[in-house]
């Protein structure tokens, strides 16, 4: 029995697992099949997929792999393929691999002292509690530092306002011995991409890419640095999903990739073993950088990104589901595709029900149809190309914009997190998509005038997830915006703006 198959087995305590060594590695393309030739029903996908475009439910795709083969990969508008996809949290599940491939490469080890790789940035006197902090007690989310404890990320934000991103995480202060509580510090995964730029001497992203995307046959990927060239090691890295399904398909045969050892099984074995446990009572736990579940009875290990982003990987059934999002009802598809499993093996034919999935499939991509112009009110005039500032806020957006020039479309330029940003806002309920988001990425506006006064914006951040709902009242020099981002940053939120 192959390696990968004994720890699966010790780990999970299956009976059996009908994962099989693969007949190949997909990393100039996945080899795809429908769901009845994988043991899956086409009926219970299809229908999925046509809730998903008639509840809105935000989510921006969904991938199905089973025995290596892509049986559902469906794009919802008005994400596209073509574009790569902010995978948030699900960062720190590479950051830890690559972290992995400098373990075994000798680089560093899992029981080195943090602050041993920050001679110059370390505080100047540390508690022996931090001192003794550990980079497994990173990977593993229990570090100890005042980190992670609060809701909404704070100490996140906290950090990304400032220039030194490495000296405000080392600075943060001990609220537990180290070893002694999970707390969810996504400056800690900073700290470890760091780590590793320490010992290779190159960007995680550099180091990355010779170690791990291209022996995938990963080529896009967009993964920004801090202002030192510290690749962003807790999130903001951006894949193609089908690219990201190649994670979970090297972890899911033990490191190994087309004869080539990528990672360790030592390595893929810690990391998805309980190191830590997050409270939550669902029986998992957290690994080095993955989370550890079950999804309607079956074991599961995957990452979970802000927003939906999910890679969720189910050895027993050898499938890897992957799903992107801008924010959506948790629970509202990973269950759909698990009562989809019919069997381990094929099942008769159905043509009608592959039919049906690929006209959802193709439904769900289509733009909507564009709504009757209507006049401007004089306000739009008025306001045209006025600047207006906001204090910070959680929503991120500092500042904006809108210049009308004519019934179909706006002109919104928005200052965001210190980025200057134009997007085009269409005013007859159809996105302009194009890379106007943060990194260039794709983005689009609609915006309308609901009153004299009042202009309510569909803000859509596609690739990099936030989607803002606003409606600004217009009133003399200042703005009022009442605004909500559907993955959490921020609800039901109020800004005021003043017009400079």
């Amino acid at each position: 029995m192959p390696n990968r198959f004994v720890f699966l087995l010790a780990l999970f305590g299956a009976q059996t697992l009908s994962a099989a060594a693969p007949t190949y590695y997909p990393t100039h393309g996945w080899r795809e099949s429908t769901p009845e030739e994988q043991g899956l029903d086409s009926k219970v996908l299809a229908a999925m997929v046509d809730k998903i475009t008639q509840k809105h439910l935000n989510v921006h795709s969904v991938t199905v792999i089973r025995h290596g083969y892509v049986i559902l990969d469906a794009y919802f508008y008005p994400y596209r393929p073509t574009a790569t996809h902010d995978v948030a949290s699900v960062t720190k599940s590479i950051t830890a691999a690559i972290t992995g491939i400098a373990v075994d490469k000798g680089l560093m080890k899992t029981d080195q002292s943090l602050l041993s790789f920050f001679p110059d940035e370390r505080p100047a006197n540390p508690d022996e509690q931090k001192q003794r902090i550990t980079i497994a007690d990173m990977l593993a989310m229990r570090s100890g530092l005042d980190c992670g404890f609060l809701p909404g990320e704070q100490e996140l934000e906290q950090m990304r306002r400032t220039n030194e991103w490495v000296k405000f995480a080392l600075a943060l202060p001990m609220k537990y011995a180290p070893g002694e509580k999970f707390g969810y510090c996504s400056p800690g995964y900073h700290l470890l991409s760091s780590v590793v730029t320490a010992v290779s001497h190159e960007q995680l992203v550099d180091f990355g890419k010779k170690n791990l995307f291209e022996p995938l046959g990963i080529k896009d990927v967009i993964w920004p640095p801090d202002e030192q060239g510290r690749t962003h090691g807790w999130g903001d890295s951006h894949f193609y999903p089908r690219d990201f399904g190649k994670i979970g398909y090297l972890y899911l045969h033990d490191g190994q990739w087309d004869g080539k050892q990528i990672v360790s099984s030592e390595w893929i074995h810690k990391s998805i073993t309980k190191q830590s446990d997050p409270g939550r009572g669902n029986g998992g736990g957290y690994g080095y950088g993955w989370w550890l579940a079950k999804t309607e009875g079956m074991e599961e290990f995957g990452g979970n990104g802000r927003g939906g982003q999910i890679v969720a990987v189910w050895p027993e059934k050898d499938m890897i589901v992957i799903i992107t999002g801008g924010g959506y009802p948790a629970n509202e598809v990973r269950p759909a595709i698990a009562k989809s499993i019919q069997a381990d093996h094929a099942l008769a034919a159905n043509a009608e029900g592959d039919r049906e999935l690929k006209a959802k499939v193709a439904e769900a991509a289509r733009a909507p149809a564009a709504l009757p112009l209507a006049d401007l009110p004089a306000m739009a005039k008025t306001v045209s190309g006025a600047i207006y500032e906001f204090p910070r806020n959680a929503s991120r957006i500092d500042g904006l914009s809108l210049v009308f020039s004519g019934k179909s479309e706006a002109q919104l330029k928005l200052k965001y997190l210190g980025t200057d940003l134009t997007i085009p806002v269409g005013l007859d309920g159809v996105y302009r998509l194009g890379p106007y988001g943060p990194l260039k990425l794709l983005a689009g506006a609609t915006g309308k005038w609901t009153s004299d006064s009042d202009f309510a914006m569909d803000l859509n951040f596609i690739s990099n997830i936030n989607h803002y709902s606003a409606v600004i009242h217009f009133e003399g020099d200042t703005v009022q915006v009442t605004i909500s981002e559907s993955s959490g940053l921020i609800r039901s939120g109020h800004l005021v703006g003043k017009k400079v």
